[in-house]
Parts: C-alpha cells; structure tokens; sequence
C-alpha cells in the first residue's frame, strides 16, 4: 500500500456540496480503489460507493444538458420576439403612413429599424439554436 498523505483525506466537494469550482478535477483517492478479496461486505460497500457516483455524474451532466437546451430555447424565443417587434412597428408605420401623420410614422419605422438590428444579430446564433434545440427534442 501507498502512504497516507493529508491529500488523500480529504472529503471529495461532489458528496457534500454540488456545484463546486474545479470538481471536474476532483479525483478519488486511491485507496477507494483497492479491491479487498478478504472482505465479502467491503466490495460490495465499494460497489455501492461506485455506483452512486456515477449516478451524481450522470444526473449532473443531464441538469446541464438540459440548462444547454434552456438556453437555445430562450435564445429562439428572443429572435422570435424581436421579429415579432419588427413586424409589429412596421404595421404601425404603415398605418402612420396611411393617417397622414409623418411624425408616427417616422417614429415607427426608426423602431422598426431597431428590431430588426435586434433580429439581425441573434441570427448569428442559428447555428447554435439549432445544433441544440434540434438534438435536445
């Protein structure tokens, strides 16, 4: 056997608290690796112990999987409100326009004019809505 060192005592971040800075380097010492062939109850702790981290690892992985997927929905939701927005201050424009009243009129189109910039840049992220949004259905 190794020689005990203070790092090796330490308590793993990943069973006491979730969350924690640099616990994907985070490694179990070694001697939760040793397999004891006297003691029937020990490998079985040892498998139980095994088991349920993996069942952290997994359901952490899936919790960001899914912050991943809230993410590209709201992102779709953001460019579907700005086109919205577009659409809804040029229909107002036009019926500034048709009102005879230039001063509605230029005002509607300077706010559509601003959502669709609004529009344009989140049309940089299609790429990313889609590869996530699509993969996560």
């Amino acid at each position: 056997y190794e020689e005990l060192k203070d790092k090796h005592l330490t308590v793993n971040k990943d069973i006491t608290e979730e969350n924690q800075t640099g616990e994907r380097r985070d490694m179990m010492p070694w001697f939760w690796l040793i397999k004891d062939g006297r003691k029937e109850n020990s490998s079985k702790w040892l498998q139980e112990f095994h088991r349920i981290m993996w069942l952290r690892a997994k359901q952490h992985r899936d919790r960001w999987s899914e912050e991943v997927q809230q993410c590209a929905t709201d992102m779709l939701m953001t460019k579907n409100w700005f086109k919205h927005q577009e659409n809804l201050w040029k229909d107002r424009a036009k019926a500034a326009e048709t009102a005879q009243r230039p001063g509605h009129e230029c005002y509607a189109y300077k706010q559509t004019e601003m959502w669709h910039k609004f529009y344009e840049r989140c049309k940089t992220f299609d790429s990313y809505i889609q590869l996530y949004h699509v993969q996560t259905r």
